[in-house]
Protein backbone atom coordinates (compact mmCIF):
# COMPACT_ATOMS: atom_id res chain seq x y z
CA UNK A 1 0.00 0.00 0.00
CA UNK A 2 2.89 2.35 0.87
CA UNK A 3 4.43 1.83 -2.56
CA UNK A 4 1.09 2.50 -4.25
CA UNK A 5 0.74 5.96 -2.67
CA UNK A 6 4.37 6.74 -3.47
CA UNK A 7 3.79 5.86 -7.14
CA UNK A 8 0.64 8.00 -7.41
CA UNK A 9 2.36 10.98 -5.75
CA UNK A 10 5.31 10.74 -8.11
CA UNK A 11 2.98 10.53 -11.14
CA UNK A 12 1.11 13.66 -9.98
CA UNK A 13 4.37 15.63 -9.65
CA UNK A 14 5.37 14.60 -13.17
CA UNK A 15 2.02 15.73 -14.62
CA UNK A 16 2.17 19.08 -12.82
CA UNK A 17 5.70 19.65 -14.08
CA UNK A 18 4.49 19.05 -17.63
CA UNK A 19 1.63 21.57 -17.38
CA UNK A 20 3.67 24.76 -17.32
CA UNK A 21 1.98 27.63 -19.16
CA UNK A 22 3.16 28.05 -22.74
CA UNK A 23 3.23 31.46 -24.39
CA UNK A 24 2.80 31.95 -28.11
CA UNK A 25 5.42 34.09 -29.79
CA UNK A 26 8.58 34.03 -31.90
CA UNK A 27 10.60 30.84 -31.86
CA UNK A 28 13.43 32.94 -30.37
CA UNK A 29 13.77 36.55 -29.34
CA UNK A 30 15.82 38.96 -31.43
CA UNK A 31 18.83 37.80 -33.34
CA UNK A 32 20.46 38.95 -36.57
CA UNK A 33 18.60 40.72 -39.36
CA UNK A 34 17.66 38.16 -42.05
CA UNK A 35 18.91 38.53 -45.59
CA UNK A 36 16.61 40.07 -48.18
CA UNK A 37 14.82 38.29 -51.00
CA UNK A 38 16.06 39.08 -54.51
CA UNK A 39 15.26 38.77 -58.22
CA UNK A 40 11.68 39.98 -57.81
CA UNK A 41 9.24 39.39 -60.67
CA UNK A 42 5.55 40.28 -60.86
CA UNK A 43 2.74 38.74 -62.92
CA UNK A 44 -0.39 40.93 -62.94
CA UNK A 45 -3.71 39.40 -61.91
CA UNK A 46 -7.24 40.78 -61.85
CA UNK A 47 -7.18 43.06 -58.83
CA UNK A 48 -3.74 41.88 -57.75
CA UNK A 49 -0.42 40.32 -58.71
CA UNK A 50 1.70 37.26 -58.07
CA UNK A 51 5.22 38.18 -56.98
CA UNK A 52 8.01 35.61 -57.20
CA UNK A 53 11.50 36.00 -55.72
CA UNK A 54 14.71 34.19 -54.85
CA UNK A 55 14.93 33.22 -51.20
CA UNK A 56 18.14 34.02 -49.31
CA UNK A 57 20.31 31.19 -48.01
CA UNK A 58 19.60 32.16 -44.42
CA UNK A 59 18.62 29.51 -41.82
CA UNK A 60 17.03 32.20 -39.65
CA UNK A 61 14.39 33.02 -42.30
CA UNK A 62 10.81 32.10 -41.26
CA UNK A 63 8.59 33.92 -43.74
CA UNK A 64 8.31 36.74 -46.28
CA UNK A 65 5.84 39.57 -45.74
CA UNK A 66 4.47 42.02 -48.30
CA UNK A 67 3.00 45.37 -47.29
CA UNK A 68 1.14 47.62 -49.69
CA UNK A 69 -1.62 50.22 -49.93
CA UNK A 70 -4.65 49.29 -52.00
CA UNK A 71 -5.71 52.94 -51.69
CA UNK A 72 -4.60 55.89 -49.52
CA UNK A 73 -4.91 54.99 -45.86
CA UNK A 74 -5.77 51.30 -46.51
CA UNK A 75 -2.74 49.02 -45.98
CA UNK A 76 -2.81 45.30 -46.70
CA UNK A 77 -0.39 42.48 -45.94
CA UNK A 78 0.41 39.14 -47.53
CA UNK A 79 2.62 36.42 -46.04
CA UNK A 80 4.36 33.34 -47.46
CA UNK A 81 6.49 30.85 -45.52
CA UNK A 82 10.04 29.95 -46.50
CA UNK A 83 8.60 26.86 -48.23
CA UNK A 84 7.36 29.10 -51.07
CA UNK A 85 9.17 31.45 -53.39
CA UNK A 86 6.15 33.57 -54.24
CA UNK A 87 3.17 35.32 -52.69
CA UNK A 88 -0.01 36.92 -53.99
CA UNK A 89 -1.11 40.47 -53.31
CA UNK A 90 -4.76 41.32 -53.89
CA UNK A 91 -7.47 43.85 -53.09
CA UNK A 92 -6.70 46.57 -55.63
CA UNK A 93 -9.70 48.40 -57.00
CA UNK A 94 -7.98 49.95 -60.02
CA UNK A 95 -5.30 49.33 -62.64
CA UNK A 96 -2.90 52.02 -61.44
CA UNK A 97 0.72 51.29 -60.53
CA UNK A 98 1.26 50.27 -56.90
CA UNK A 99 4.44 49.78 -54.89
CA UNK A 100 4.85 46.51 -52.96
CA UNK A 101 7.44 46.24 -50.16
CA UNK A 102 8.74 42.77 -49.28
CA UNK A 103 10.39 41.99 -45.95
CA UNK A 104 12.28 38.88 -44.83
CA UNK A 105 11.25 37.97 -41.27
CA UNK A 106 13.37 35.79 -38.99
CA UNK A 107 12.44 33.21 -36.39
CA UNK A 108 13.15 35.87 -33.79
CA UNK A 109 10.57 38.22 -35.41
CA UNK A 110 13.26 40.50 -36.79
CA UNK A 111 12.61 41.82 -40.27
CA UNK A 112 14.94 43.02 -42.96
CA UNK A 113 14.94 46.30 -44.81
CA UNK A 114 12.31 46.21 -47.56
CA UNK A 115 12.83 45.31 -51.17
CA UNK A 116 10.35 47.06 -53.49
CA UNK A 117 8.65 46.21 -56.74
CA UNK A 118 5.90 48.03 -58.62
CA UNK A 119 2.89 46.23 -60.06
CA UNK A 120 -0.01 47.20 -62.32
CA UNK A 121 -2.99 44.93 -61.62
CA UNK A 122 -5.39 43.89 -64.33
CA UNK A 123 -8.96 45.17 -64.18
CA UNK A 124 -10.38 44.23 -60.73
CA UNK A 125 -13.39 41.88 -60.49
CA UNK A 126 -15.50 44.62 -58.90
CA UNK A 127 -15.20 46.75 -62.04
CA UNK A 128 -15.58 43.83 -64.46
CA UNK A 129 -18.77 42.78 -62.68
CA UNK A 130 -20.04 46.36 -62.77
CA UNK A 131 -19.50 46.61 -66.53
CA UNK A 132 -21.47 43.39 -67.02
CA UNK A 133 -24.58 44.54 -65.14
CA UNK A 134 -27.87 44.46 -67.07
CA UNK A 135 -31.31 45.01 -65.56
CA UNK A 136 -34.87 45.41 -66.73
CA UNK A 137 -38.36 45.81 -65.35
CA UNK A 138 -40.00 42.65 -64.09
CA UNK A 139 -43.06 41.66 -62.13
CA UNK A 140 -43.13 43.74 -58.96
CA UNK A 141 -39.62 45.13 -59.49
CA UNK A 142 -36.55 44.45 -61.59
CA UNK A 143 -34.41 41.49 -62.65
CA UNK A 144 -30.62 41.84 -62.68
CA UNK A 145 -28.13 39.84 -64.76
CA UNK A 146 -24.40 39.87 -64.02
CA UNK A 147 -21.09 38.19 -64.84
CA UNK A 148 -18.27 37.56 -62.39
CA UNK A 149 -15.73 35.59 -64.38
CA UNK A 150 -13.15 35.45 -61.57
CA UNK A 151 -15.71 34.00 -59.12
CA UNK A 152 -14.79 36.80 -56.73
CA UNK A 153 -16.79 37.45 -53.57
CA UNK A 154 -18.80 40.52 -54.53
CA UNK A 155 -21.87 42.36 -53.30
CA UNK A 156 -24.40 43.93 -55.68
CA UNK A 157 -26.49 46.66 -54.05
CA UNK A 158 -29.87 47.59 -55.54
CA UNK A 159 -30.76 51.22 -54.87
CA UNK A 160 -33.95 53.22 -55.24
CA UNK A 161 -35.48 56.49 -54.00
CA UNK A 162 -37.66 56.89 -50.91
CA UNK A 163 -40.65 59.23 -50.57
CA UNK A 164 -38.29 62.17 -49.91
CA UNK A 165 -36.20 61.47 -52.97
CA UNK A 166 -33.28 60.13 -50.94
CA UNK A 167 -31.27 57.18 -52.27
CA UNK A 168 -31.83 54.06 -50.17
CA UNK A 169 -30.79 50.42 -50.42
CA UNK A 170 -33.63 48.20 -51.62
CA UNK A 171 -31.73 44.90 -51.57
CA UNK A 172 -28.23 43.42 -51.24
CA UNK A 173 -27.12 40.37 -53.22
CA UNK A 174 -24.01 38.40 -52.20
CA UNK A 175 -22.42 36.09 -54.75
CA UNK A 176 -19.27 34.36 -55.98
CA UNK A 177 -20.96 32.80 -59.02
CA UNK A 178 -19.36 33.27 -62.43
CA UNK A 179 -22.67 34.59 -63.70
CA UNK A 180 -26.21 34.77 -62.47
CA UNK A 181 -29.56 36.47 -62.19
CA UNK A 182 -31.69 37.71 -59.33
CA UNK A 183 -34.90 39.70 -58.89
CA UNK A 184 -35.95 42.41 -56.45
CA UNK A 185 -39.70 42.74 -55.90
CA UNK A 186 -42.29 44.46 -53.77
CA UNK A 187 -42.78 47.64 -55.82
CA UNK A 188 -45.94 49.09 -57.30
CA UNK A 189 -46.40 49.33 -61.07
CA UNK A 190 -45.22 52.96 -61.13
CA UNK A 191 -42.14 54.51 -62.70
CA UNK A 192 -39.27 54.76 -60.25
CA UNK A 193 -35.49 55.19 -60.16
CA UNK A 194 -33.34 52.07 -59.74
CA UNK A 195 -29.56 51.96 -59.38
CA UNK A 196 -26.94 49.23 -59.09
CA UNK A 197 -23.41 49.29 -57.70
CA UNK A 198 -20.83 46.64 -56.82
CA UNK A 199 -18.33 46.33 -53.96
CA UNK A 200 -15.88 43.67 -52.83
CA UNK A 201 -14.53 42.46 -49.47
CA UNK A 202 -11.88 45.19 -49.45
CA UNK A 203 -14.67 47.77 -49.79
CA UNK A 204 -13.66 48.74 -53.31
CA UNK A 205 -16.76 50.24 -54.93
CA UNK A 206 -17.89 50.78 -58.48
CA UNK A 207 -19.86 53.70 -59.85
CA UNK A 208 -23.67 53.45 -59.91
CA UNK A 209 -25.57 52.52 -63.05
CA UNK A 210 -29.14 53.83 -62.92
CA UNK A 211 -32.38 53.83 -64.95
CA UNK A 212 -36.00 54.76 -64.49
CA UNK A 213 -38.21 51.69 -64.91
CA UNK A 214 -41.83 50.76 -64.32
CA UNK A 215 -42.28 47.38 -62.58
CA UNK A 216 -44.90 45.10 -64.09
CA UNK A 217 -48.11 44.51 -62.18
CA UNK A 218 -48.13 41.29 -60.18
CA UNK A 219 -50.56 39.63 -57.79
CA UNK A 220 -50.89 36.29 -56.06
CA UNK A 221 -53.16 34.05 -58.08
CA UNK A 222 -56.43 33.11 -56.40
CA UNK A 223 -56.00 29.59 -55.00
CA UNK A 224 -59.78 29.23 -54.59
CA UNK A 225 -59.97 28.77 -58.37
CA UNK A 226 -57.41 25.95 -58.42
CA UNK A 227 -58.36 22.32 -58.91
CA UNK A 228 -56.66 19.10 -59.86
CA UNK A 229 -56.81 17.76 -63.40
CA UNK A 230 -56.14 14.04 -63.69
CA UNK A 231 -54.82 13.21 -67.16
CA UNK A 232 -53.79 9.75 -68.42
CA UNK A 233 -50.35 8.76 -67.08
CA UNK A 234 -50.53 11.32 -64.24
CA UNK A 235 -49.35 9.89 -60.92
CA UNK A 236 -51.96 8.73 -58.40
CA UNK A 237 -52.03 10.35 -54.96
CA UNK A 238 -52.58 9.13 -51.41
CA UNK A 239 -56.16 9.60 -50.13
CA UNK A 240 -54.65 11.56 -47.23
CA UNK A 241 -52.41 13.57 -49.56
CA UNK A 242 -54.58 14.80 -52.46
CA UNK A 243 -53.28 17.39 -54.89
CA UNK A 244 -55.69 19.99 -53.43
CA UNK A 245 -53.43 20.08 -50.35
CA UNK A 246 -50.94 22.01 -52.49
CA UNK A 247 -53.03 25.19 -52.31
CA UNK A 248 -54.85 25.01 -48.96
CA UNK A 249 -52.44 27.46 -47.25
CA UNK A 250 -51.53 24.81 -44.66
CA UNK A 251 -47.92 23.73 -44.40
CA UNK A 252 -47.79 21.55 -41.29
CA UNK A 253 -49.70 18.68 -39.72
CA UNK A 254 -47.24 15.81 -39.61
CA UNK A 255 -48.56 12.29 -39.58
CA UNK A 256 -51.82 13.13 -37.81
CA UNK A 257 -55.25 12.76 -39.38
CA UNK A 258 -55.07 16.41 -40.45
CA UNK A 259 -52.37 15.81 -43.06
CA UNK A 260 -51.69 18.91 -45.15
CA UNK A 261 -49.11 17.63 -47.57
CA UNK A 262 -49.51 16.31 -51.10
CA UNK A 263 -48.08 12.87 -51.91
CA UNK A 264 -48.00 10.55 -54.90
CA UNK A 265 -48.14 6.81 -54.31
CA UNK A 266 -45.11 4.55 -54.10
CA UNK A 267 -44.13 3.07 -57.43
CA UNK A 268 -45.27 6.09 -59.46
CA UNK A 269 -41.99 5.90 -61.34
CA UNK A 270 -39.52 8.49 -62.58
CA UNK A 271 -40.31 10.70 -64.37
CA UNK A 272 -43.84 11.29 -63.13
CA UNK A 273 -46.23 14.21 -63.45
CA UNK A 274 -49.33 15.82 -61.96
CA UNK A 275 -51.54 18.52 -63.48
CA UNK A 276 -53.17 21.65 -62.03
CA UNK A 277 -55.99 23.75 -63.46
CA UNK A 278 -55.51 27.32 -62.15
CA UNK A 279 -59.04 28.26 -63.22
CA UNK A 280 -57.88 31.16 -65.40
CA UNK A 281 -55.02 31.89 -67.77
CA UNK A 282 -52.23 34.03 -66.33
CA UNK A 283 -48.83 35.31 -67.36
CA UNK A 284 -46.82 33.81 -64.53
CA UNK A 285 -44.01 35.72 -62.86
CA UNK A 286 -42.83 33.31 -60.13
CA UNK A 287 -43.92 30.67 -57.68
CA UNK A 288 -42.84 29.40 -54.28
CA UNK A 289 -42.70 25.80 -53.11
CA UNK A 290 -42.73 24.75 -49.44
CA UNK A 291 -41.35 21.26 -48.90
CA UNK A 292 -42.91 18.68 -46.67
CA UNK A 293 -40.97 18.68 -43.42
CA UNK A 294 -40.28 22.42 -43.38
CA UNK A 295 -42.25 23.06 -40.20
CA UNK A 296 -42.49 19.59 -38.70
CA UNK A 297 -41.04 16.16 -39.44
CA UNK A 298 -37.67 17.86 -40.06
CA UNK A 299 -36.13 14.42 -40.56
CA UNK A 300 -38.02 14.28 -43.89
CA UNK A 301 -36.75 17.66 -45.09
CA UNK A 302 -34.40 17.49 -48.12
CA UNK A 303 -34.90 13.73 -48.21
CA UNK A 304 -37.22 10.93 -49.34
CA UNK A 305 -39.93 12.36 -51.63
CA UNK A 306 -38.95 16.06 -51.49
CA UNK A 307 -38.44 17.19 -55.12
CA UNK A 308 -34.86 17.95 -56.17
CA UNK A 309 -35.10 18.27 -59.96
CA UNK A 310 -38.29 18.95 -61.89
CA UNK A 311 -39.82 20.86 -64.80
CA UNK A 312 -42.83 23.17 -65.02
CA UNK A 313 -44.91 22.91 -68.19
CA UNK A 314 -47.82 25.13 -69.23
CA UNK A 315 -50.78 24.83 -71.60
CA UNK A 316 -54.10 26.41 -72.49
CA UNK A 317 -55.37 23.33 -74.30
CA UNK A 318 -53.90 20.14 -72.82
CA UNK A 319 -54.17 17.00 -74.87
CA UNK A 320 -56.81 14.67 -73.37
CA UNK A 321 -54.58 11.64 -74.04
CA UNK A 322 -52.09 12.80 -71.40
CA UNK A 323 -49.27 13.41 -73.89
CA UNK A 324 -47.21 16.61 -73.96
CA UNK A 325 -48.85 17.79 -77.19
CA UNK A 326 -50.04 21.35 -76.61
CA UNK A 327 -47.67 21.87 -73.69
CA UNK A 328 -44.64 24.19 -73.50
CA UNK A 329 -41.86 23.90 -70.96
CA UNK A 330 -41.78 27.05 -68.87
CA UNK A 331 -39.05 26.36 -66.35
CA UNK A 332 -36.36 23.97 -65.13
CA UNK A 333 -36.26 23.80 -61.33
CA UNK A 334 -33.73 22.56 -58.81
CA UNK A 335 -34.01 22.51 -55.04
CA UNK A 336 -30.70 23.63 -53.53
CA UNK A 337 -29.78 23.03 -49.91
CA UNK A 338 -27.90 26.09 -48.57
CA UNK A 339 -25.48 24.15 -46.35
CA UNK A 340 -24.77 21.36 -48.81
CA UNK A 341 -24.75 18.96 -45.85
CA UNK A 342 -25.68 15.26 -46.28
CA UNK A 343 -29.26 14.00 -46.23
CA UNK A 344 -30.54 13.86 -42.67
CA UNK A 345 -28.36 16.77 -41.51
CA UNK A 346 -30.17 20.11 -41.74
CA UNK A 347 -28.74 23.39 -40.50
CA UNK A 348 -30.79 26.37 -39.33
CA UNK A 349 -30.19 27.98 -42.74
CA UNK A 350 -31.54 24.87 -44.50
CA UNK A 351 -34.71 24.91 -42.40
CA UNK A 352 -35.19 28.69 -42.70
CA UNK A 353 -34.97 28.55 -46.50
CA UNK A 354 -37.46 25.67 -46.63
CA UNK A 355 -39.90 27.49 -44.34
CA UNK A 356 -39.67 30.70 -46.39
CA UNK A 357 -40.48 28.70 -49.50
CA UNK A 358 -38.07 28.17 -52.37
CA UNK A 359 -38.80 30.71 -55.10
CA UNK A 360 -38.53 30.10 -58.84
CA UNK A 361 -38.85 32.83 -61.48
CA UNK A 362 -40.51 32.31 -64.86
CA UNK A 363 -38.87 33.82 -67.96
CA UNK A 364 -40.30 37.25 -68.76
CA UNK A 365 -41.26 36.04 -72.26
CA UNK A 366 -43.11 32.92 -71.07
CA UNK A 367 -46.66 32.70 -72.50
CA UNK A 368 -49.80 33.04 -70.40
CA UNK A 369 -51.19 29.63 -69.45
CA UNK A 370 -54.10 28.16 -67.52
CA UNK A 371 -52.85 24.63 -66.88
CA UNK A 372 -49.64 23.71 -65.06
CA UNK A 373 -47.90 20.35 -65.20
CA UNK A 374 -45.19 19.40 -62.70
CA UNK A 375 -42.83 16.83 -64.21
CA UNK A 376 -40.67 15.28 -61.50
CA UNK A 377 -37.20 14.09 -62.52
CA UNK A 378 -35.55 13.35 -59.16
CA UNK A 379 -36.28 13.55 -55.44
CA UNK A 380 -33.75 14.21 -52.68
CA UNK A 381 -34.01 10.60 -51.53
CA UNK A 382 -34.17 9.14 -55.09
CA UNK A 383 -37.67 7.90 -54.27
CA UNK A 384 -40.27 6.85 -56.87
CA UNK A 385 -42.88 9.14 -55.28
CA UNK A 386 -42.95 12.83 -54.38
CA UNK A 387 -44.47 15.06 -51.74
CA UNK A 388 -44.81 18.79 -51.13
CA UNK A 389 -46.62 21.02 -48.65
CA UNK A 390 -47.66 24.14 -50.59
CA UNK A 391 -47.44 25.94 -53.94
CA UNK A 392 -48.13 29.67 -54.45
CA UNK A 393 -48.18 31.26 -57.92
CA UNK A 394 -47.84 34.96 -58.84
CA UNK A 395 -48.41 36.85 -62.06
CA UNK A 396 -50.96 38.70 -64.16
CA UNK A 397 -54.36 36.97 -64.52
CA UNK A 398 -56.02 37.49 -67.87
Amino acid sequence: MHYRYFFLSALLLILLAGCKEEKLGPLSEGGPVPAQVSELKAVPLHGGARISYKLPDDPALLYVKAEYDIRPGKTQQAIATYYNNYLTVEGFGDTAEHEIKLYSVSRGDVRSEPVSIKVKPLSPPVLDAYKSLRFQEDFGGITVNFKNEDSANIVISVLTKDSLGETVTADIYYTSLKEGQFSVRGFDAEKRWFGLCVRDRWDNRSDTIARELTPLYEEQLDKKKFKGLSLPDDASTFPSGPITNLWNDKVSGGQSSSNTWFRTVNGSGIPQQVTIDMGTAAKLSRYTMVQRGAFDENNLLYSAGDPKLWEIWGSNNPSPDGSYDGWVKLLDCESIKPSGSPIGQNTNDDIAKAQAGQEFTFPIDAPAVRYIRIKLLQTWGNADYMWMAELTFYGQPE
